[in-house]
């Protein structure tokens, strides 16, 4: 043993190019998978901190449910905490902003994460409220009333509640009530930022005898913890089935959790597996060959070895601790500099200056892949070398296969080439198996560049027809409605100042105006579709059953715009007559189960059909719900569901003449504007339409450029995975391909010498070994050119289907061969294997002749 580890430092110090070649290609793929790790896995822990931060540490809030299944709830051994609060429905300013009014709870003000202080929350301001008219409001609701923070001053409300009544029907309940203010709470910015979930609250003091609500639409809202640690869907929906809950009512605290399960799919997902096993088996590769080298060179000293008494077990020993040294060195030099490569990564892929965050996983796994890597390369070099025989050994002098006749197409290669040329094709030939996987070493690389990159490139140019964010907003450029989880649709609007304002901002070629409020279809289960019936509760035994629909107020010429989306009926003359109102109506609504935007709602519905809405009304501050029969004049079709501006807002929809509409809700302001722009204009004109809008009133915005963005940032931060991975590869296999042609040289020192000695030039020599090297390159990238045209077809031809049967797109990826990003990666290759090349031949100019022809190995 002793003598075998020996030995082994002896030679690993004697071949110091070889032992550093093994180091680097194991330090190399250890960085890229410890990098990958860690960057993502640094980010996403800052990110639950953050979160924990903003949106503390509860696991589901509640809202609007009886006092029955709060008691159930807390009774539940799966829920370790709960915070009840009384709900008194929804406060809405004059501006319509909505707000949440609940009872003042310490504990829920606690555990929501207001105003977190050293002991616990505070109050940002004032106390709490000491009867029902007073009111502690949250600080985001009063900037978006456009209201100071003075306390003392009266608001005016109006007390909104959606309740159900005796007989499963839909109503409203509104009241006026004014509050004093006498506190403050506030939750921190990042709450807010990238949060389609919150919803504002303001607190008041509740007693048995408030006057605020009818005791009987009393309900309740509260905060819970499971058991778990962290927030658990599986038990929420556990939670929500055992108690027939409705989900929107029942929310886990989505941001929390959402930032937890980012964490978790860190460590998985087949582009990031790829990208770390790719380098890793391409070092496996190169370990192997530069073994098997290190054997050819070490044969006749195990041959003498052997002779003079050392078995075979020692001679395995030997190699065994060959490998096992550098794979120590290339892990302690792989984790030293993918530290190092990890800050640089968290700036240049996310742009954030963070501390590192290094899990046992991100340890572990770059050692067990260098490990087996290291393993599979080496023990066939392990058992070779005890296979060998000592008088063979020694009377070998070169264990090249002898050189076989030339083929048809030598003569070809001989007269393109030349006979350099031709001279280095046989060569690379005559290891078959170190230029097999040298090859596939580098063609691996190319694949994985090929493919994702015509992968992320088509994506980036076709953004428009294949995002889904950005298809849903049709012809619009920009959609302005309000936040639907804290404004009241029957009282926000778009002032006039503020449509002239955007209407003058140059770069906007039109703008469209439309009312929309929710309402509900009455029907009955008869007229249901089968496919709709999926979305009735199972345990629902009522004939008959309203249907969440969406009421729209368009203009003439708005309205003439639908016809391309006509599929029956006539929009020239939506008129009044008698009771009964015209209507244009949306049948269909897109399926997410079925992956189709052909699902109805109602069966056989056609146009000249009566149907009933229930339509909320509003008069002055009171709101209620008000039955109207609208005839059916057309019907649109599944198109509409999809490319249409607003199309998926609802499953039934039904379009009214502004007039009308007016007429019948009492809503004359707009809640809804289209944009269409001038596309070279379009940055700038989103960026002044955000300043208009700012200001208050939960307004909100939604462009195809902010989608555009949001949709290729994701691409952005995959292609530089992607292209670190390819990098190193290339690297590891420029390594391979350096050895391997050197080694060629070292064993055809006596070959070489001769051909010198008959008259070839060092010049012709050196040639002869840059086109060697130019082979591997371009063998290389042939077959990862076609590998990954066949990948690429494969992938779009999967997604052309799920985007055909999906979106009704029949053709959204046409596939052509990738030659520019086969080309980007065949100039690479060469270039690279023309470098290791370029330093094969250095060695050249060092022979001399007569050395050259002494020299028995």
């Amino acid at each position: 043993m002793r003598v075998s580890f020996r030995l082994a430092i002896a030679y690993l110090k004697k071949q110091k190019g070889r032992t550093l070649s093994l180091i680097t290609s194991i330090a190399l793929a250890v960085i890229l998978v410890f990098t990958l790790n860690v960057v993502p896995e640094s980010k996403n822990k800052h990110d639950i901190k953050k979160a924990y931060e903003n949106f503390s540490d509860y696991h589901v809030e509640y809202s609007d449910i009886n006092l029955e299944i709060v008691e159930q709830l807390k009774n539940d051994k799966t829920i370790k905490v709960i915070n009840d609060v009384i709900n008194l429905g929804d406060a809405v300013s004059n501006k319509g902003v909505s707000i949440s009014l609940n009872s003042y709870s310490e504990d829920f003000i606690d555990s929501y994460g207001y105003n977190r202080g050293p002991y616990g929350y505070e109050l940002t301001k004032g106390n709490e409220p000491k009867n029902e008219n007073e009111i502690v409001i949250e600080e985001k609701a009063l900037k978006e009333m456009g209201l100071s923070d003075k306390l003392g001053q009266s608001i005016d409300f109006n007390i909104v509640k959606k309740y159900t009544d005796e007989n499963n029907q839909n109503q409203i309940y509104s009241k006026e009530k004014s509050f004093k203010l006498v506190g403050i709470v506030k939750k921190p910015d990042g709450f807010y930022e990238d949060n389609l979930y919150y919803k504002v609250k303001a607190f008041t003091k509740y007693t048995e005898n408030q006057s605020i609500l009818p005791k009987e639409l009393l309900s309740h809202s509260g905060l819970l913890k499971f058991t778990t640690s962290t927030p658990s869907m599986s038990m929420a929906n556990k939670v929500i089935g055992k108690y027939k809950l409705d989900d929107s009512k029942f929310m886990i605290n989505v941001q929390l959790n959402e930032a937890i399960q980012n964490y978790e799919m860190t460590k998985g997902g087949e582009i990031k597996i790829t990208n770390k096993l790719i380098p890793m088996v391409a070092a496996a590769l190169v370990i192997y060959n530069i073994f098997n080298i290190i054997l050819i060179d070490m044969t006749k000293q195990i041959g003498m070895a052997r002779a003079i008494g050392m078995t075979k077990k020692n001679v395995r020993y030997m190699v065994f601790i060959q490998s096992f040294i550098v794979l120590l060195i290339g892990l302690a030099v792989g984790f030293l500099l993918g530290a190092l490569a990890s800050y640089i990564g968290l700036i240049s892929i996310y742009n954030e200056h963070r501390s590192l965050y290094i899990s046992k996983e991100s340890l572990i796994e770059p050692i067990s892949m260098a490990v087996v890597s290291v393993a599979i390369a080496s023990i066939f070099t392990i058992y070779k070398c005890g296979k060998i025989s000592p008088i063979e050994a020694i009377r070998s002098t070169n264990s090249s296969k002898s050189i076989k006749k030339d083929r048809f197409y030598h003569k070809l290669i001989r007269k393109v080439f030349g006979l350099t040329g031709y001279m280095a094709y046989k060569n690379i030939w005559r290891y078959k198996t170190r230029t097999i996987l040298s090859i596939l070493s580098i063609s691996m690389a190319g694949s994985l560049f090929i493919t994702n990159m015509v992968g992320f490139n088509q994506y980036d140019k076709n953004v428009d027809r294949l995002s889904m964010m950005i298809m849903a907003m049709g012809e619009s450029d920009i959609i302005l409605s309000h936040n639907s989880n804290n404004s009241s649709e029957y009282f926000n609007e778009y002032t006039d100042d503020e449509v002239s304002q955007i209407s003058k901002i140059d770069g906007v070629s039109e703008l469209t105006k439309s009312m929309n409020v929710t309402g509900y279809l009455n029907s009955n289960k008869e007229n249901i579709s089968d496919y709709y019936k999926q979305y009735i509760p199972l345990d629902s035994d009522e004939s008959s059953l309203e249907i969440g629909t969406a009421i729209k107020g368009y203009d003439k010429s708005t309205i003439k715009e639908l016809e391309k989306y006509l599929e029956d009926g006539n929009l020239d003359d939506l008129k009044e007559e008698g009771d009964i109102i015209s209507g244009v109506v949306s049948n269909h609504f897109y399926s997410g189960t079925e992956v189709s935007s052909n699902a109805s709602t109602l069966k056989d519905l056609k146009v000249g059909d009566i149907i009933e809405v229930k339509i909320p009304v509003t008069n002055d501050k009171e709101v209620k719900y008000v039955n109207q029969k609208i005839k059916v004049a057309g019907l649109l079709n599944p198109d509409y569901v999809l490319n249409a501006e607003g199309g998926k807002d609802s499953r039934f929809q039904v379009i009214l003449d502004e007039n009308n509409f007016e007429n019948l809700t009492g809503k004359k302001g707009f809640n809804n504007i289209s944009i269409r722009l001038q596309k070279d204009k379009e940055e700038a004109v989103v960026s002044k339409v955000k300043e208009i809008i700012d200001k208050d009133g939960f307004k909100e915005m939604e462009s195809k450029y902010d989608n555009r963005k949001l949709s290729t940032e994701g691409n952005e931060k995959l292609k530089k995975e992607v292209l670190v991975s390819v990098v190193l590869t290339m690297v590891i296999s420029s390594i391979n391909i350096a050895c391997i042609v050197i080694t060629n040289i070292m064993i055809r020192v006596k070959e070489i010498s001769t051909l010198r000695a008959i008259g070839m030039s060092m010049k012709n020599i050196k040639k002869m070994i840059l086109r060697e090297s130019i082979i591997y390159g371009v063998l290389s990238s042939i077959i990862a050119g076609i590998f990954s045209s066949y990948n690429v077809y494969k992938s779009m031809q999967r997604s052309n289907e799920i985007f055909s049967k999906g979106l009704g797109i029949q053709q959204a990826y046409e596939f052509k061969i990738p030659v520019v990003e086969i080309l980007q990666f065949g100039v690479a290759a060469i270039l690279i294997c023309v470098i290791a090349g370029y330093l094969a031949k250095n060695k050249v100019s060092k022979l001399s002749i007569v050395e050259g022809l002494k020299n028995e190995e």
